[in-house]
């Protein structure tokens, strides 16, 4: 299970949304899709974090076999902040706080755009 108290990912990969595993895909609601698919480097366990267009997927492999998910929903969350560059050797990063786990927060080491994934919390909190 994700420790909400230390919930800190730190993406390695960006992945194509078509490589999401079959499981993933059968979770999804009504009108959701994936916007955004990262890997995730989670001290002791790595993780593959989906950004959709309803809530954030954190797929958690502690066992290969057995994963474990965590779904947060956009409109659970209160306040975001971000630190966006369009320059590659700086580190972009993502905080979204709720009243449930606190604080959630994803680095994104290298040029990333954060922009839609912006768009999608902010359209949902506000």
């Amino acid at each position: 299970m994700i420790d909400f108290k230390d919930s800190r990912f730190i993406i390695t990969d960006k992945k194509n949304t078509s490589m999401i595993h079959k499981s993933i895909q059968s979770m999804l609601i009504d009108n959701e899709r994936v916007i955004e698919f990262y890997v995730a480097d989670r001290f002791p366990v790595p993780s593959e974090v989906l950004f959709t267009s309803k809530r954030i997927i954190i797929c958690t492999f502690e066992e290969r076999d057995f994963p474990i998910f965590t779904f947060l929903p956009y409109t659970k969350f209160i306040a975001f902040s971000v630190k966006n560059s369009k320059d590659d050797t700086m580190e972009n990063e993502l905080e979204l706080y709720n009243y449930y786990v606190d604080k959630i927060a994803f680095e994104f080491p290298g040029k990333y755009d954060l922009s839609l994934i912006i768009k999608l919390i902010g359209n949902a909190i506000s």
